[in-house]
């Protein structure tokens, strides 16, 4: 078939998964370069408000809540409509779909840059959540659609290097915008750069992207999307606004809630199923124990990732008392080693097959494991930490797009885009938790600590203490990711 023949059928309302496939192989990388712009963008929006978290904090006269709720407030938006969607880009087309999510996500950078007032800050992000919610599964499943085999590999150790140069690039990036950005704007540039590049990716996305949809009945699942976004405010929300309240009952008893509320919505996603309806998550791939398992383990995963970001950003600025330039360029040996481990990936995994996934987890672990001792007893020796970095940027690049592939692998082609949406959906929760824990077992450290000590010593003991926890995540992930690649 054409790459003509093919943009003509991309505008019909029947075109299955497979016309992907069908396209000319430059059109189809074509449509993968847009949809990756669009993949880094989003990744880059989750971590580069870190770097500028002190500067905003002083700026707008935010509470430690506040900060939580600047990441959070992103994430748990973005997490929670991802399901839906994914199923969106199923019904009505993903390349659609993903230029809608690509126009209110710019437009809400826009609003973020904009913002006097922390609550301003806070729903701007969450409508560039609910942007990132919409585009990101439209990557995911259109990747899984358009290639096979050793591309699909190839395509998605590209999508996993994008992510973590994306991630880890971000601390750097948010630095030099700050310190050089023009007329002054401060840590606002964080959010104006993405005004360009989303006008770019819209251009870009409506030429050059093919079009690729599910045969599914053309329904949302409005309810349970209000139900699980409920479940997930129950659960998050306490744990951010406690601290600054003292710990009232309801930063305990409102989580708890969260425990039967899941449950009803699990329910109600079985019954929906079998009513012939279409549920915002197929309860028939619960069924699939090893896709399960990869996505438990991805949620564990990036609980860890994002949640040391948050703790590493708040030891090198209030604590060690870098500029917002100085420690982005902590990162960046991250960025490179993240970026070099994930294009090593895929050939490592065709010589050593699963083990090259477990190896990165490993990685992963010992970076966390080496930053609790630098916290513990040197919080200021910059190039051990430097070496920790290295090595979590590492082990990132090896598991992220390894475990992608792995994961989405194990789905029937029709059931991409729910998979994919599960997927994106464990990623982005999975960031939401671990910064909502993190963020209290680090800031407890910072309101216990005496006068008399120093502020090197009270946050490197912090980040010790609170980087405990992602090495236990990091660890249940691993018998996740055996348990996924398991022959």
């Amino acid at each position: 078939m054409s790459i003509q023949s093919t943009k003509a059928e991309s505008n019909q309302l029947h075109i299955e998964p497979a016309s992907g496939r069908q396209a000319g192989e430059r059109r189809r990388w074509q449509s993968m370069a847009v949809l990756l712009v669009g993949n880094f963008v989003t990744i880059l929006d989750l971590f580069i408000v870190n770097v500028a978290l002190g500067s905003i904090q002083k700026d707008l006269h935010a509470s430690p809540a506040d900060v939580a709720l600047f990441m959070v407030g992103y994430s748990a938006p973005y997490g929670v409509m991802l399901l839906n969607g994914a199923r969106l880009g199923d019904l009505y087309g993903r390349r659609r779909i993903f230029l809608i999510g690509m126009a209110l996500f710019t437009a809400a950078s826009g609003l973020c840059g904009a913002a006097l007032t922390p609550a301003w800050l806070i729903a701007a992000r969450a409508l560039q959540g609910l942007g990132a919610a919409l585009l990101m599964p439209q990557v995911f499943a259109s990747l899984r659609v358009l290639f096979e085999g050793d591309q699909r590999r190839r395509a998605f150790g590209i999508m996993g290097a994008v992510q973590g140069v994306a991630a880890s690039i971000s601390q750097l990036a948010g630095g030099v915008l700050i310190e050089y950005g023009m007329a002054g704007l401060g840590w606002r540039w964080v959010f104006l750069v993405n005004l360009p590049i989303g006008l770019a990716a819209l251009v870009a996305g409506r030429l050059l992207i093919v079009e690729t949809r599910a045969p599914v009945p053309a329904k949302l699942d409005l309810r349970g999307a209000v139900i699980g976004a409920l479940g997930l405010a129950l659960l998050l929300v306490p744990f951010m606004e406690g601290q600054d309240h003292g710990w009232p009952w309801w930063s305990v008893v409102l989580p708890l809630l969260s425990v039967p509320v899941f449950g009803y919505f699990l329910s109600y996603e079985r019954k929906l199923s079998a009513r012939g309806g279409v549920p915002i998550i197929d309860v028939a791939l619960f069924a699939n124990h090893r896709f399960v398992a990869g996505v438990v383990a991805i949620f564990l995963f990036y609980s860890a990732i994002s949640s040391f970001f948050l703790s590493l950003t708040m030891l090198l600025q209030p604590g060690l008392g870098l500029s917002p330039l100085a420690a982005g360029a902590v990162f960046t040996p991250s960025a490179i080693a993240f970026f070099a481990a994930s294009l090593i990936g895929p050939k490592l995994a065709g010589w050593i097959g699963r083990k090259a996934l477990l190896l990165g987890v490993t990685i992963f672990w010992t970076a966390m494991a080496l930053a609790i001792g630098i916290g513990a007893t040197s919080p200021d020796n910059l190039p051990l930490l430097i070496v920790s970095l290295i090595l979590n940027g590492a082990g990132q690049g090896l598991v992220i797009p390894l475990a992608l592939n792995a994961t989405l692998s194990r789905v029937r082609e029709d059931q991409a885009g729910m998979g994919s949406g599960m997927v994106s959906t464990m990623q982005i929760v999975g960031t939401s938790v671990g910064v909502a824990i993190v963020g209290v077992l680090f800031f407890s450290v910072i309101h216990q600590a005496g006068e008399l000590v120093t502020a090197t010593r009270t946050y490197g003991h912090a980040l010790a203490q609170a980087t405990v926890y992602n090495v236990v995540v990091v660890t249940l992930s691993f018998v996740g990711f055996f348990l996924v690649t398991r022959e």
